[in-house]
């Protein structure tokens, strides 16, 4: 706990908005805290993470063309159920293609069902992974279904950003080991976090069912080796330096 609030104040958060946010994170299940000032990811904690480092991964991924189809019928009596379902669904990367009937390029059956299974909505829901005979998504038509244009601005606005702000820092050389990595730590975080929201918003559909204009590969591949070369900054004896180590 102790360096944990180091690190966020180190970037201008009070310490009691860390602890406020730990206290929430428990309430909602997502880490437990087995004794005083010690926390560590429940269950649901870890999937929700994983869910959110390994969409990027999705980016060097051939797709096989099959599509994951989840169908649920939910009375409005449990709207509030079906609602959270329906918001995990997006989060995960699926797109609404008629009421109640989202798709996915990628195969998300498992998570689906945990899902659906937290929310006890098993039995409500079914699921199928095949090709469309007939409608399948056009990448004009995916571009609209997953709202793909609003996206791509916010892409354009975070490429500018790394380029004319992020990067120059770097690059001035207002990082290194004189505060035992903590400033390259910092601004690893700093970056990870926008990464970290748009994967949230990212469906990261395969290349067949983007536009050519589409900026997202670009935008993650810059981030990818910027968080790299921030994690070789940080010395290796570096109380950081673990929190970094798949960068390494």
């Amino acid at each position: 706990m102790k360096l944990l609030v180091e690190i966020y104040e180190a970037r201008g958060v009070d310490h009691q908005i860390v602890r406020n946010a730990l206290a929430r994170l428990k309430r909602e299940g997502y880490v437990h805290s087995p004794e005083r000032s010690r926390y560590s990811l429940t269950k649901a904690g870890m999937s929700f993470l994983t869910g959110i480092n390994s969409k990027p991964q999705l980016l060097d991924r051939r797709w096989d063309g099959r599509w994951l189809s989840v169908l649920f019928e939910v009375p409005e009596t449990e709207r509030k159920k079906r609602d959270a379902f329906r918001g995990d669904l997006l989060q995960l990367g699926f797109g609404g293609l008629y009421k109640s009937v989202y798709i996915s390029p990628w195969d998300y059956a498992a998570e689906a069902l945990r899902f659906a299974e937290h929310h006890g909505l098993a039995d409500r829901v079914t699921m199928s992974r095949g090709a469309f005979v007939h409608g399948a998504p056009t990448p004009r038509q995916a571009t609209q279904l997953w709202r793909l244009d609003a996206l791509n601005e916010t892409y354009e606005k975070q490429l500018a950003w790394l380029r004319s702000e992020f990067l120059p820092v770097i690059a001035a050389g207002q990082i290194g080991d004189s505060d035992d990595g903590l400033s390259a730590f910092v601004r690893f975080l700093e970056l990870g976090e926008r990464m970290a929201d748009l994967s949230l918003n990212d469906p990261m559909l395969p290349e067949e069912l983007l536009e050519e204009d589409w900026l997202g590969r670009t935008c993650f591949g810059e981030m990818q080796a910027c968080l790299t070369r921030l994690a070789n900054a940080i010395p290796a004896t570096s109380p950081y330096r673990h929190f970094v180590s798949r960068y390494l």
